[in-house]
């Protein structure tokens, strides 16, 4: 479920990723969109930042949770808001946020289910499935966009988003201990 999930997070930012400035033009944006593009960057280094300074108590669960659902807001905020430039800002800087905090789960996250004996295989052959999946992504995305259109790609691609935060709420449900009973 681990692997699945992450390797789909994956699928979802590299659809994303490769046609973020062209997207961002063709709705509208024009030049604009190679600088909300570059807000993706800051915002994923501020992401971990962030997580240093306040999120000591966030399980790797939780900011695998997290990190799927910033990068889902961030595309539900450009299908609402279209070509208006503070709407364009908040997904990219949301996007970046997600994929910051994304990449702090995949190596904690394995670390916490399954500890360290076989951590490197097991982290290993999770990247695997995820940059396999990753790779495939622009080309679905771009075959989606150019046979959906824009808003309907962006749909299917927040719709996947939705199952990695299922799967990654039913991985963090499943971690919870029951309460001590006290006497």
């Amino acid at each position: 479920m681990v692997s699945f999930a992450f390797a789909l997070l994956g699928f979802t930012l590299a659809a994303i990723l490769a046609h973020m400035v062209p997207m961002l033009g063709s709705i509208g944006l024009g030049a604009a969109a190679v600088v909300i593009g570059s807000l993706f960057g800051p915002a994923q280094v501020a992401s971990r930042l962030i997580n240093m300074v306040f999120g000591k108590n966030l399980s790797p669960p939780a900011l695998a949770v997290l990190s799927a659902v910033l990068i889902v807001f961030g595309i539900l905020i450009l299908l609402a808001t279209g070509d208006w430039l503070p709407g364009a800002v908040a997904f990219a800087i949301c996007l970046g946020l997600g994929s910051g905090i994304n990449s702090i789960a995949q190596g904690s996250l394995p670390l916490y289910l399954f500890g360290s004996d076989g951590y490197g295989t097991i982290t290993g052959k999770m990247a695997a499935a995820r940059l396999a999946l990753g790779a495939g992504a622009p080309f679905a995305f771009a075959a989606a966009m150019e046979n959906l259109g824009l808003s309907l790609s962006l749909i299917g691609n927040a719709c996947l988003g939705a199952v990695n935060i299922v799967a990654f709420v039913a991985v963090a449900a499943s971690c919870r201990q029951p309460a001590a009973a006290t006497a």
